[in-house]
């Protein structure tokens, strides 16, 4: 427990709003092994368990999006999360002894957040062997990328450099509301649920729970994806993302996909560490040559990121879901540990620090190992190629 007085900002109090529609989606799950993110900060020696604990507790009540509790009302059938002030005896960071290495305890959890009784997140100090590590897990209804990173930022900034925090400006749920309203007449268009993207079911016996599947992006796939990129004058998602279309393009039925996205661009929300997820459809591109696609995407994407309309196609349940995640956590470390699957076959290209690759998270009771292992040798091999052709027109070919 903290060991200092806790003062009330005048006029704080409870606020409510109803659930966006990915977070319905994630609060039906509650405290499943699913929609963790867990994440790990090493301990300096000359750190103390006091300091973290101040630098974690000025931060949480500088953010007033992670100050929340979720409800389900059963007469009106709605879901609601509650602005809830943290308060001091309710906030605590415990040292645990662990007799394997973190990764792997974290991986064995299978408890999750129960979001009608805690805060979305907990937070542990791991000890093991003669190391010390933060263990900080949110649950993503409460926090998307930028929020997490907009986290690190402050915490690291206010425990290293004693930094002030500017507490959130606007109401707590402000932002949501937004979203709700935006969301409060859409409806899913048919026209995209009948040709959405899929890879045939192959399974060919029950098989419950996630598979991963990974390539690496060496040094030299990362140098030529840059290249082309910067020829190209597009981003370097824009390149992965033409790549897996060619690949998907071949394997799948139906021509659209999900992307994630978020609404902060919308909103007018770019600090607040809250879940401003959205999911975005995109069509496979059908131009013969591989540049022409991904200048394409490119122009798409930033068309959404300009104007990302409304939300009638974020309704839509995608089986196929693709992201990019670059720089997101610069002093935390990411450990996956969903047991199970939010898509069917979700295809993430990440870049961390030193950790950067290509994953394929896979529901194993549709697809087989063989399968998504096809995707992923495919899409090794077309970076191969890139890596070894550089920017000659052999690349320029068609499918």
């Amino acid at each position: 427990m903290l060991e200092y007085a806790y003062s009330p900002d005048p006029g704080e109090q409870e606020e409510i709003s109803e659930l966006t529609a990915i977070q319905r989606k994630m609060f039906i799950c509650n405290k499943l092994p699913l929609y963790r993110l867990p994440l790990l900060y090493p301990l300096d020696a000359g750190t103390s368990y006091g300091a973290v604990r101040a630098a974690l507790y000025t931060v949480m009540k500088a953010h007033k999006t992670l100050q929340v509790k979720y409800e389900y009302d059963p007469q009106l059938r709605k879901f609601y999360q509650r602005y809830t002030p943290l308060q001091p005896e309710d906030f605590s960071v415990e040292p645990l002894e662990i007799h394997e290495a973190p990764e792997a305890y974290i991986r064995g959890s299978s408890s999750g957040i129960d979001l009608a009784a805690h805060y979305p997140w907990r937070l542990t100090f791991l000890e093991w062997l003669d190391q010390r590590f933060l263990y900080a897990e949110f649950h993503h209804i409460a926090v998307d990328g930028l929020g997490i990173r907009r986290f690190e930022q402050d915490f690291i900034g206010r425990l290293l450099e004693g930094q002030e925090i500017i507490p959130q400006a606007s109401l707590p749920l402000s932002g949501y509301r937004a979203i709700c309203e935006l969301q409060r007449h859409s409806i899913a268009a048919a026209e995209v649920k009948d040709r959405l993207l899929r890879l045939p079911a192959l399974q060919p016996g029950p098989a419950p729970g996630a598979g991963r599947l990974a390539v690496r992006l060496t040094a030299a796939r990362q140098e030529a994806v840059q290249q082309l990129a910067l020829r190209l004058k597009v981003t370097k998602n824009a390149v992965y993302q033409g790549l897996l279309e060619e690949v998907l393009g071949r394997m799948c039925s139906g021509d659209t996909y999900g992307t994630i996205g978020n609404w902060r661009m919308r909103i007018g929300n770019f600090t607040e560490a809250g879940c401003y997820v959205r999911m975005m459809p995109k069509q496979i591109q059908t131009e013969e040559d591989a540049e022409s696609r991904i200048r394409n995407i490119h122009g798409s994407n930033l068309q959404s990121f300009r104007d990302p309309g409304n939300d009638s196609h974020g309704m839509i349940e995608y089986p196929i879901v693709y992201s990019y995640e670059e720089d997101m956590f610069r002093h935390f470390r990411y450990i996956p540990a969903d047991r199970m699957c939010k898509f069917e076959l979700y295809i993430r290209v990440y870049h961390y620090q030193q950790e950067n690759g290509i994953e394929v998270e896979y529901s194993k009771s549709k697809y087989s190992d063989d399968q998504i292992a096809a995707i992923i040798n495919d899409l090794g091999s077309r970076l191969d190629d890139l890596a070894e052709k550089g920017d000659s027109c052999e690349f320029n070919r068609k499918n």
